[in-house]
């Protein structure tokens, strides 16, 4: 309601830029520099560029940004993200996501729905001075098409394979701006058990900007709405060398509404100038798993969350300093309140296999068999967890010749808490020492905390080299920066805590003792730490434009020493959960690299990044993984594209373009022991678009060869399951603007 009032407000006041000719372009206020004066290696996406590609969310950025990997697999909830090297399936993610210069605190909203974005800037490399938690490796930067920008309107139509449905319209008039986007999928993977598309989707989304610019303050206020509905989990069972099609019993699919409103107001005076960010974040949604992905009925899960979260940012710069010197110092503020629900329902089989299976092996056969009533029960699991962070920090540069030195250094404090209760109640008999079923009642219950500080420092020097306004010019970098990514609570795992626990109860009970692996799960598995990594790196740019050439290239060398690194690991044995545990040491080091070269109507595209990214000190108490490779990310990641425009000379017809394009994507390693990997694989691609005065209608064709491969790995209940890639597919549409 505030957003909306607020909307209205900005809306009512007589506009000054209604043509795009007028526009004033905006960049984040957080980069104080322009990209070719940052000291890190930057990738950055045009609108064009993103709706020629058909880049519908961030993870189609993949492998077109150099190191970045962003796997297609399960439902919009898994938006797991790896950057040179580094990822973990579940919970903070290695690299920031800001819309607008909000940050997104959630990973469960990194996959949206990119209608009406200007540009996409990748920051790659450690950016905790700047924005802190969760840029360990990186930050993608998007900022969406403003009132200032474009006035007029625009859409576009699309059907494709699996009857996929892309619509999006949208108006920019004054100063106010909204646009609304519909997707449906009938999905690619279809259930056996069910003889149906287990992928099924439909998503919604509605953004309205309002902006005021007047005497030196500017507002502008985001409002956005997404609902996401949809199936998923199309997992396949590898089982004696064979992979099995897609054949589970219950139901999985996934909801999420996401609702943010993003407030942005700037001042500037003689000397000074003062920007501040503030948000509301709301996220809604609830996840149904048949967590053994089989017909039999083992256990489910269904996973609600109700989150609530406000973050306050201010910017503060001089303006009148010397030359030489230039700075901004911010502070940053964020709470999140979180109430979870997880009740982890066993069926029938489940309670035969994990539960009544496992004790039985323990108990003396003169003591009898054991027994439970009911053929399905709950573990009922609710969290109440609240984060706080707050941060203090500071940037200089230092202008001095060609050579521009950046110091910068961020305090950054943050405090977790979590109430948890996790309980489940029976009947149980151990026949024939007793006589009738005995009831249990099994809880689990308290309140963790941890608080931790972090210290971000940041050294960087870059020199100019040749005339920035001649040719030819080009800059040559060097940076040593630290980041990290916050710990956390393993509430996956709180299931199995219980079950352990209520097996031991049952034991008591009758007087048995029940021998349990030393690896089960305990309280002290329930948390984890921060992942801190330095990044020692070096890189150059050059840009040259002659004789109607334009050519850019850039490429880094980087070496990232990481500490507690967090990875996914399930308990031994048929456990029913997973859970993020700190790894020891690791190491990742690459070289990532892209150019871009136009002439006349062809453009060429190519990015590709080398890593090697391996565990130094990982020993689980089982196995010692040290020197074995970092699963889920691969080897290589390489993208190139050619494109070549026709001009076309009659009255309304514009011109003629036709695409070509390759991705490849290096051998991943499934496991930390290394025993299932992904080989190496190309995608090919290609397109064409007829484009007229208003209108365009274009065709786009993926993975053309329909080339097979995995995307996802894990275990469930001791058994190992893949995900299969999007076979090929084809899109046709229209778009226009006027």
């Amino acid at each position: 309601m505030i957003s909306v009032l607020l909307s209205l407000v900005l809306t009512a006041l007589p506009a000054e830029r209604d043509t795009i000719r007028e526009a004033v372009v905006v960049s984040s206020l957080k980069q104080a520099l322009a990209i070719p004066e940052i000291s890190s290696p930057v990738t950055s996406v045009a609108m064009s560029q993103i709706e020629d590609r058909g880049i519908d969310a961030p993870k189609d950025l993949s492998l077109i940004v150099p190191g970045l990997f962003i796997p297609d697999y399960g439902s919009a909830m898994t938006s797991s993200v790896y950057m040179r090297g580094l990822g973990s399936r579940i919970d903070n993610p290695v690299i920031g996501l800001y819309i607008d210069d909000v940050p997104v605190l959630d990973k469960n909203n990194y996959d949206f729905q990119m209608l009406d974005v200007r540009r996409v800037d990748v920051f790659r490399g450690p950016q905790g001075t700047l924005y802190g938690r969760n840029s360990m490796t990186g930050i993608l930067s998007v900022e969406t098409l403003t009132p200032s920008m474009y006035q007029g309107f625009r859409g576009a139509v699309e059907y494709g394979s699996a009857s996929t449905v892309n619509l999006r319209a949208s108006v920019y008039k004054g100063r106010s701006g909204a646009v609304v986007g519909y997707r449906h999928s009938n999905g690619f993977y279809t259930n056996e058990y069910t003889g149906w598309d287990c992928d099924r989707s439909d998503a919604l989304y509605f953004r309205m900007r309002c902006e005021l610019s007047r005497n030196n303050v500017n507002m502008d206020n985001s409002f956005s709405v997404s609902l996401h509905k949809q199936g998923g989990y199309p997992y396949r069972l590898w089982e004696d060398g064979v992979l099995n099609p897609v054949n589970y019993n219950d139901i999985s699919a996934y909801k999420r509404l996401s609702v943010t409103d993003g407030f942005r107001a700037g001042i500037k005076r003689d000397g000074w100038s003062l920007n501040s960010v503030t948000s509301l974040q709301l996220l809604f949604d609830s996840m149904d798993l048949d967590q053994d992905f089989t017909p039999s009925s083992m256990f489910t899960l269904n996973q609600i969350q109700r989150q609530y979260a406000v973050t306050q940012e201010i910017i503060f710069r001089p303006e009148n300093g010397p030359e030489w010197w230039d700075s901004q110092t911010g502070f940053f503020a964020f709470a999140k309140r979180n109430r979870m629900s997880a009740p982890v329902v066993f069926l029938e089989d489940g309670i035969r296999t994990l539960i009544l299976d496992n004790a039985n092996a323990g108990i003396p056969d003169a003591f009898g068999e054991l027994d439970i009533f009911e053929d399905e029960f709950p573990i009922s699991s609710e969290f109440g967890i609240t984060t706080y962070n707050t941060a203090l920090y500071h940037e200089s540069y230092f202008r001095l010749g060609r050579w521009l030195l950046t110091a910068g250094l961020r305090i950054d404090h943050e405090g977790n808490f979590m109430s948890y209760d996790s309980r489940a109640d029976i009947s149980f008999i151990l026949a024939p020492a007793m006589k009738d079923y005995y009831p249990l009642s099994t809880r689990y219950d308290g309140r963790i905390t941890n608080f931790y500080f972090q210290v971000l420092p940041k050294l960087s020097a870059l020199v100019n080299l040749g005339d920035p306004s001649g040719n030819v010019s080009g800059q040559v970098f060097g940076n040593v920066s630290r980041g990290y990514r916050s710990g956390g609570f393993n509430t996956q795992i709180f299931s199995d805590i219980l079950q352990n626990q209520m097996m031991t109860d049952m034991m008591a009970k009758v007087g048995v003792h029940l021998d349990r692996e030393d690896t089960a799960p305990t309280a002290s598995s329930t948390t984890y730490k921060p992942e801190t990594c330095i990044d020692y790196e070096i890189g150059g740019r050059v840009s040259v434009s002659k004789g109607g050439h334009r050519f850019s290239a850039s490429a880094s060398l980087f070496y990232l020493d990481c500490r507690n690194q967090q990875i996914t690991v399930f308990p031994s044995g048929k456990s029913t959960g997973r859970m993020m545990a700190n790894a020891g040491r690791s190491r990742s080091c690459g070289l990532e690299a892209e150019a871009f070269w136009t002439w006349k109507g062809l453009s060429v595209q190519f990015s590709g990044s080398l890593l090697d990214a391996v565990f130094k000190e990982y020993d689980n108490g089982l196995a010692d993984y040290s020197g074995n490779r970092i699963p889920y990310s691969p080897q290589s990641t390489l993208s190139a594209r050619a494109a070549y425009r026709f001009p076309l000379a009659g009255r309304h017809l514009r011109s003629f373009e036709l695409s070509a394009d390759a991705s490849r994507t290096g051998r991943i390693v499934w496991d930390e022991a290394g025993e299932f990997s992904q080989g190496a694989y190309t995608l090919l691609g290609a397109g064409a678009r007829l484009s007229m005065s208003y209108v365009s209608f274009f065709v786009r064709g993926i993975n053309l060869t329909d080339t097979q491969y995995d995307t996802f790995y894990f275990k469930s209940v001791g058994n190992s399951f893949f995900q299969t890639g999007k076979p090929r597919r084809f899109t046709i549409g229209l778009d226009f603007e006027f």
